[in-house]
């Protein structure tokens, strides 16, 4: 099982995904469909960098990870 550092492991919000909505939404003019549509906010983990839709790529583990899984396991707390 890999070890992080204790200061990278403070760095990790607990209990959260690579993204997490905010829980504020707004809505935003689509030009194409001529109608607003929800935009939802979110909160990007430190170590999550955005990439081309669903995946991303993880700093922490260097590799592609998708949004809502949480590869680096620590969701579950399985990082000691």
């Amino acid at each position: 099982m890999k070890r992080l550092p204790r200061k990278l492991k403070k760095k990790i919000p607990e209990g959260f995904y690579c993204y997490e909505f905010t829980g504020k939404t707004s809505q935003v003019w689509n030009e194409e469909y001529k109608i607003f549509v929800p935009s939802y906010g979110i909160k990007l983990c430190p170590f999550y960098k955005s990439g081309d839709g669903l995946f991303g790529e993880c700093k922490l583990l260097n590799c592609e990870v998708i949004d809502q899984v949480k590869e680096c396991s620590l969701k579950l707390g399985k990082f000691k």
